[in-house]
């Protein structure tokens, strides 16, 4: 590329970075007014005691949880599609998010008290078991078998969501896990809020040191093998991020699906690059997304809240048809 090309692009990168960073905090100031009744931000510093009790308790936790689950999934199915080389890797497909919300339920049940401590360990612990599971199926001795980690993840994902369900009738508790299978962020919590910026930083974190290995995980083993990185090291990384970042998720706001699968294309769509470039603006179009998102759930039928699965799945649906109907797509 020459360097007048590196430097559009480099603009480019930073535009878009800008454009979405500015997106979310405008999101973000939107449903903190939103509610069942309106306030501007400056309430959270208002004279009226109740009303900045619902800014600084109820409201901004949410946001921030909002915002943290979404860039989670929405990085984590950037890292399941550049796994796999499929475009519609995702962890609610592959069954991690079912796997995460399934062990909840079994702790549940079995007398656990889902604090943030316990419900944390729970999804992690469901979202890794899962995802290995799924890769154990994929794998050969060649190396993954992308046909198999879909298929196999697409049967996986059916079959554990199919027995979260059945728990829930068996034992009379579907109303008890009803945020959990449908997803949302009603009663989020500042102790949530902070485990899931937490895990924001984290992710980021292990991320930027393993850039370069993360962004090989496009090319075959043997490829990958000739370039010094070791395809098993990478895959076992790639796992534990996709886990993090489901299990956090999970833990926080249940069961949501098509965010890692039409966030990370829409931007690759918008911004067409290795790996380690858009993962800022994958995860700040997470965020934009899932904000924008609760805004609808928590706003459109009030008093009463839509599930926040559901509306995802059409919102971003009919989003992502858009960019596939465009014929001027470049990755799609």
């Amino acid at each position: 590329m020459s360097n007048a090309g590196e430097r559009m692009m480099r603009r480019s990168k930073w535009a878009l970075n800008a454009e979405l960073l500015v997106l979310v905090l405008g999101l973000a100031a939107l449903s903190l007014s939103a509610g069942v009744h309106w306030y501007a931000p400056s309430a959270l510093w208002t004279s009226q005691p109740q009303v900045t009790s619902i800014m600084w308790q109820i409201r901004l936790p949410r946001v921030i949880a909002a915002a943290a689950v979404g860039a989670l999934l929405a990085f984590a199915g950037q890292l399941m599609q550049g796994l796999s080389r499929n475009p519609i890797a995702d962890p609610s497909i592959l069954g991690v998010n079912a796997g995460a919300t399934l062990m909840l339920m079994l702790g549940a049940l079995n007398g656990l008290a889902l604090t943030i401590i316990n419900t944390l360990w729970l999804s992690l612990l469901g979202a890794g078991i899962a995802f290995m599971c799924v890769l154990a199926l994929a794998m050969r001795r060649g190396g993954l078998d992308v046909l198999r980690f879909i298929l196999g993840g697409t049967v996986f994902s059916s079959l554990i969501t199919c027995l979260a369900y059945a728990v829930g009738l068996l034992t009379n508790s579907t109303a008890q896990f009803r945020n959990l299978l449908v997803g949302g962020f009603t009663g989020a919590t500042a102790s949530q809020a902070l485990t899931a910026s937490s895990g924001v930083i984290v992710v980021v974190i292990i991320a930027l040191f393993a850039h370069k290995e993360l962004s090989l995980m496009v090319l075959d083993d043997t490829t990958a093998r000739s370039l010094g990185v070791d395809p098993s090291r990478v895959r076992l990384l790639a796992a534990l991020l996709v886990v993090i970042c489901a299990g956090i998720a999970v833990a926080i706001a249940g069961n949501i699906g098509f965010v890692g699968l039409g966030v990370p294309q829409v931007i690759a769509y918008l911004h067409p690059d290795r790996f380690e470039k858009n993962m800022a603006p994958t995860m700040l179009g997470g965020a934009a997304f899932m904000l924008a998102v609760d805004v609808l759930a928590k706003t459109v039928t009030a008093p009463n809240e839509l599930p926040l699965s559901a509306l995802s799945a059409i919102c971003g649906g009919i989003f992502l048809f858009a960019i596939l109907s465009d014929p001027r797509r470049q990755r799609l």
